[in-house]
């Protein structure tokens, strides 16, 4: 992979989503997906950027993402200290399956892009493979390197 673009983060992550999801998930499972997607995503890149990193920039993920999904502002009602990707989750599953599967590509492709800008494409590309093996294009016909 040599361009971990906008359009072929968002590709990727609804790939990814998409895989845990199958074909006529409704919001919760769509939610419970993108829950699995970023736990892989945190697992691969918690050894490289720290716990401490993956919290950073999944904020900063959701943050960015609430230009286009209002509905992503923190939940009235919820624990103050329940985790900001908890909240997500949260509100994901009350939406429509399709404003759902595109807030989940959308939050996990901002994610994916600040981690390139933080560690740069070809070690994200290496986590991204790790993380999402089956979301890539040539995952079936093509040996990954991790």
């Amino acid at each position: 992979m040599t361009d971990l673009g906008k359009t072929a983060l968002r590709q990727l992550a609804l790939n990814a989503v998409a895989q845990h999801a199958g074909p006529t998930a409704g919001a919760e499972a769509l939610a419970a997906a993108t829950r699995r997607a970023y736990d892989d995503l945190a697992l691969v890149s918690a050894p490289l950027i720290g716990r401490a990193g993956v919290e950073a920039l999944t904020g900063r993920a959701l943050h960015l993402s609430q230009q286009e999904y209002r509905w992503l502002v923190h939940t009235p009602g919820r624990e103050h200290a329940e985790a900001p990707f908890a909240q997500f989750i949260f509100s994901l599953e009350r939406q429509d399956p399709a404003v759902a599967t595109e807030a989940a590509g959308a939050v996990l492709a901002t994610f994916t892009g600040l981690l390139v800008t933080f560690i740069g494409e070809p070690l994200t590309a290496r986590l991204l493979r790790k993380a999402w093996p089956g979301a890539f294009p040539d995952a079936g016909t093509k040996e990954t390197k991790a």
